[in-house]
This record gives structure tokens, C-alpha cells and sequence, in this order.
């Protein structure tokens, strides 16, 4: 059996965000569009993203990353649509 059958990818993934199971801090600060690595430890800190150790690493799962990219988009969303409603 080689690596390839063992690493299965999970039924339920996101086509968003494409590639791995999991990502490192750098990685992640990449993902994001670039910002820096200190405010991923920011987002981790405040628990607006959730992450696990692995070894001596902090790795965020994808879904994690996904669901707090949601939930941000959302809120803005909502914001937008109650400005709109106290302009009108």
C-alpha cells in the first residue's frame, strides 16, 4: 500500500480553499492573502480561529480556516444590509 491510498481525500471538502487537510501558520498567513504570520497567531489567540498542535506546530484545518472566512463574510454581509436599512 503506498501513501497515496492511505491519505484519502475527506468526503466533505471545501472547493474553496484547495489543496491540504491542514496548514501551518505561515501557510495559512498565505492563504489569507498575505498578512502576516503575527496576526494568524492573533486570530488563534482570540479563538476566531481555531487550531491545533502537531507536533511543535500549530496546523489549522482547512474546514476551520473555511468556516471563520464564512462567518467573516457573513457578518459583513449583515452590517452592509443594516446600513442600508438606517440610510433608507
Amino acid at each position: 500500500m503506498n501513501r497515496s491510498e492511505i491519505v484519502q481525500t475527506p468526503a466533505r471538502r471545501s472547493d474553496k480553499i484547495p489543496g491540504r487537510l491542514a496548514y501551518t501558520v505561515p501557510e495559512v498567513a498565505v492563504l489569507l492573502g498575505g498578512v502576516s504570520e503575527r496576526f494568524v497567531w492573533k486570530l488563534l489567540a482570540s479563538g476566531e480561529l481555531v487550531g491545533f498542535d502537531l507536533g511543535r506546530r500549530k496546523v489549522v484545518y482547512h474546514e476551520d480556516l473555511d468556516d471563520m472566512l464564512r462567518k467573516l463574510r457573513a457578518d459583513e454581509l449583515k452590517a452592509r444590509a443594516m446600513a442600508a436599512e438606517a440610510a433608507a
